[in-house]
Parts: C-alpha cells; structure tokens; sequence
C-alpha cells in the first residue's frame, strides 16, 4: 500500500507549467514556395518567438530568389511585413529541382525542392464522404489525414464559410486535409479523430484543390505530424524537424503542381 502511494505521488503531474529557454535560437522561419495554380507566388519569412508571450516577428528588407533550373525569379517585400512575392510566368519545370536563396543579414540561406507532377482529379479518390440526407440535405465528412495513397499530396476543400484556397494567407493552414503514402503511425501514436463536418444544400459549390507533395515535403509534413496530431503519452521525445532550408533555419520551401475543381454537393454523393 506504501508503495502505491508513493507511485500515485511521483506520477502526479506538476500543476506549474514552464518553458524552458530554446537551447538553439534560430535565425528565421521560411514559409511557402511555388505553384503551379497562380501566377503570384508568395514566401513568408519571420524570426522564431522564444518566449510562450510572444510572437513571431517578420524579416524585413530580406534579398530573394528562386532558380526553376532555367531563370531566376526575383521576390520583393509586399506591403505585408515578412510576406515577398513575385509573378511567375514560366511554364512549370516537372521532376527538376526549384532552388531558392535568401540573402539576410550577413548570411545566405538554401532550400530545394522537386516539383512533382501529379494525377488530376479522380472522383473516386477523394479524401471526403457524402450521404444524402431524408430532409434532401447533404452531411459531408472530410478527414484530416487518410494513409494509403500512391502519392502524397495535400488537399484545400472550400465551401460555404470556408474561403478558396489562398497561398498568401498564411495563418489558414487548419483548412488542409492530406493524404499520406506513407503508412499509418503505430499504436503509440493515437489517430486523434480530426475531421471536418458540413450539412450542405443539393446545389452548393464546392471547390477542390489537389496540391502534390515532393518525397521529402511529405515527409517533412509526417514528422510534424508525429510530433503534434500523433503525438501521445507514449510518443518518442519530441525533436527539430529537418527543415530542407540550409543554416540555423526551420520551415520548409516547397514547390507544388495544382489542380482544381468545382462541385456541387450532390455530385459528391456515394
């Protein structure tokens, strides 16, 4: 009996929450890259918070380029802070590598990534199920990951409320459901049930973007997810994700081909 209770005590947790000083402050965050839906492309740089009330701050007046295996594409700061774009009028270069560069403060940073060339649309292979309701109502449901594809690749479904797919707008991301070629994570990572819910009328829209992942994307992308969405009282410890971008860096530059379609409702029934 003595011994349980000294169990029961050393297992209490802590009612005092701290945070412990970042043992490797990083230089900056790079977010985005290119697709191949819109001409305007966009990369958001910042500088990591390193305190739980702060925020991340952006990087002004930063040089960048992106290199598509035939010309240099030139990124200038937007009137949002941290935010550059550039209009991109090059046909895509498939299965070759984008190099980006960022000059900033003394240093040089890289990043590459592949575009890989995806299958359109296929009806039968949507990462969402529809049933038609008694009242003529449709009730949609769309997970937030599905394992089992032959390609990874990440997925913008819009309706109602939910805005089109905007690359600019950076703090949208909850709206992206992915499909992973990758198997399932082992019963010490919980599937938490993450899915989106929707009653929708017969003839409403809905808009479907398809956004392909490079091998490497995807897997920079599962191992966020092991550490976040997976992550459970028996998870591995927690450690830095492999940012592709050179230097004391995180994020991730990526390079996506697009496709796009649009519904109605009572199209998607099964």
């Amino acid at each position: 009996m003595c011994l349980l209770q000294v169990m029961l005590v050393s297992c209490k947790k802590s009612d005092v929450v701290s945070f412990d000083k970042p043992q490797k402050p990083y230089d900056l965050i790079v977010e985005g890259g290119i697709n191949t839906l819109l001409r305007t492309q966009y990369i958001r740089l910042s500088k990591p918070a390193l305190s739980p009330d702060s925020l991340p701050a952006p990087i002004r007046k930063a040089e960048m380029t992106v290199n598509d295996g035939k010309a240099n594409l030139v990124f200038r700061e937007t009137i949002v802070p941290g935010v550059y774009s550039a209009v991109n009028s090059n046909p895509p270069n498939y299965n070759n590598a984008y190099t980006l560069t960022i000059k900033y403060n003394n240093q040089t940073y890289t990043a590459v990534d592949t575009l890989r060339q995806m299958v359109n649309i296929v009806d039968d292979y949507l990462p969402l199920s529809v049933i038609k309701n008694a009242d003529g109502t449709y009730s949609g449901t769309i997970p937030k990951h599905t394992f089992g594809y032959l390609n990874p690749n990440k997925w913008w479904i819009s309706y109602g409320e939910i805005p089109v797919w905007s690359p600019q707008k950076f703090e949208q991301a909850e709206y992206y459901n992915y499909t992973h070629f990758l198997g399932s994570p082992n019963s010490l990572y919980p599937l938490n049930n993450l899915k989106r819910t929707f009653v929708l009328n017969a003839e409403d829209p809905i808009f479907i973007y398809k956004i392909s992942l490079s091998e490497a994307y995807a897997k920079y992308l599962y191992g966020i997810f092991l550490e976040t969405d997976w992550n459970g009282l028996f998870s591995g410890v927690p450690e830095n994700v492999k940012s592709n971008i050179s230097g004391n860096s995180l994020g991730y530059f990526s390079v996506c081909d697009v496709d796009f379609r649009r519904y109605r409702v009572r199209e998607l029934r099964q």
